[in-house]
């Protein structure tokens, strides 16, 4: 059994779903089993081996008929989504609207929002089933989400990683991210600096970590003496991408500096103290 991962509707959140195929793309429209019956996704991520307990089921890969029903749910969920934030305005609730989808047989509306707080969103509920003729469901999400879903421009100047290829964990949020893995890079601790578009700590901090974690462990700490090529010195500035070491040659008063491969370098204080290891 394979697990992928599947972005309901096309854009809320992934979630994982497990099936025989092994010929599914990123890319591709499925029709899997929830809890709301059928319901159409965009797979997000490729097969990877089944673990842990199972998931739901891929009921199977979207035919040309599935496809033609799902354009239909496609205009009618942006009209749903309009109608949304319409009643939102009217009801003046703090709320905001990001995607709506449709279940496969259109008797449900499955809306997601953003808000800070709790909100009572019962009469708008009320309003909306009305209007659209079908059951709705409203559900919440934090401010992570809130960019997978919608999409943003980090930083970097690329798309943001958790709607772009970073997917979700096995808790079905996103990974877990901390400021130890910002001091793992070193960077400067500037909320503008560690911060993504969401105001949370960057995702990448915490797919990048593991990389961070193995070459520190190897290189030499700052002032310790290491051995290289042209001799004894001692260790100054790392560079745990290009994994080389800044070395510090004294002869008298007059310092010169020069970068090593970690690998053409012995040392006898290597890796993190204890203490700085998460």
């Amino acid at each position: 059994m394979k697990t992928v991962s599947v972005n309901i509707g096309g854009n809320a959140p992934g979630s994982k779903f497990d099936t025989e195929a092994n010929n599914l793309q990123i890319g591709d429209k499925v029709i899997v089993e929830t809890a709301n019956g059928a319901e159409w996704g965009v797979v997000a991520t490729a097969p990877s081996q089944s673990k842990g307990k199972p998931n739901n089921l891929i009921l199977r890969k979207a035919d040309a008929q599935d496809e033609r029903t799902i354009k239909g749910l496609v205009a009618a969920a942006s009209n749903a989504l309009k109608a949304t934030e319409e009643r939102i305005a009217k009801y003046k609730l703090p709320m905001k609207p990001l995607s709506a989808h449709y279940t496969m047989d259109g008797s449900k509306v499955l809306i997601h929002f953003f808000s800070e707080n709790r909100v009572d969103f019962r009469e708008l509920v009320k309003d909306l089933a009305y209007t659209l003729r079908a059951r709705i469901e409203l559900r919440q999400v934090g401010p992570r989400d809130e960019v997978k879903i919608v999409g943003a421009m980090g930083p970097c100047g690329m798309q943001c990683c958790c709607a772009r290829f970073a997917r979700a964990g096995e808790r079905g949020g996103a990974e877990p991210v901390n400021i130890k893995m910002a001091k793992n890079q070193n960077i400067s601790l500037n909320p503008q600096k560690i911060n993504g578009m969401c105001g949370r700590l960057l995702c990448c901090l915490s797919y990048e970590n593991e990389h961070y974690c193995r070459v520190m462990d190897k290189m030499p700490r700052w002032g310790s003496e290491v051995t290289t090529p042209d001799g004894k010195g001692t260790a100054q500035d790392c560079n745990c991408l290009k994994e080389t070491v800044n070395v510090k040659f004294q002869n008298g008063d007059i310092a010169n500096f020069k970068s090593f491969k970690l690998s053409d370098l012995k040392c006898k204080h290597c890796g993190r103290r204890d203490s700085d290891k998460q």
